[in-house]
């Protein structure tokens, strides 16, 4: 299946098998980077007003950076801001979409981690539950790592790291 059609079924039909198949066609593409930091590419573009630039930056990281929460809202208040309104929306409910597939696989505890492809989406994660990290901790697992943020009140949130997932090989 290629990328546009596990989007899609995902979309249509957001289970556990299709955000895996999804999540394996995003760590493939040639444009994903764990540790892309969206922000600092959109920030200088944005205080430029240079919104088109934002949408062709983004667009040049996809499919790499598809399910990245702050990918989609900045590619939202972009074409918000060009009128482009439609894909406004669009992009605003890919963004919900990003978010609901991190927060709805995990609970963002030591048993049940949120899942991220990308580590700006622990921040993402974090700002959206209105919480600061203080330290932040690579923790090995059996089948991979969690970061482990801990934060401002001394609890703690784990997110399981896709990237770093021994996945077994297909015979």
């Amino acid at each position: 299946m290629n990328f546009p059609d596990t989007m899609e079924a995902y979309a249509l039909d957001p289970t556990p098998e299709h955000l895996e198949a999804l999540h394996r066609a995003i760590t493939a593409a040639p444009s994903y980077d764990p540790l892309v930091a969206i922000t600092q590419i959109v920030t200088p573009l944005e205080k430029a007003g240079d919104h088109q630039g934002v949408i062709d930056a983004l667009w040049a990281q996809m499919p790499g950076i598809f399910l990245s929460p702050a990918a989609h809202m900045h590619l939202s208040q972009s074409y918000a801001a060009l009128g482009r309104d439609a894909d406004a929306t669009r992009e605003r409910k890919f963004a919900l979409l990003a978010m609901d597939s991190i927060r709805t696989a995990g609970e963002g505890t030591e048993d049940s981690p949120y899942p991220v492809l990308r580590v700006e989406d622990e921040y993402t994660v974090l700002d959206a539950e209105r919480q600061r990290s203080t330290a932040q901790q690579l923790v090995p697992t059996e089948t991979g790592a969690c970061d482990v943020h801990t934060l401002e009140d001394g609890s703690q949130r784990w997110f399981r790291l896709l990237w770093r997932e021994e996945r077994p090989t297909d015979a």
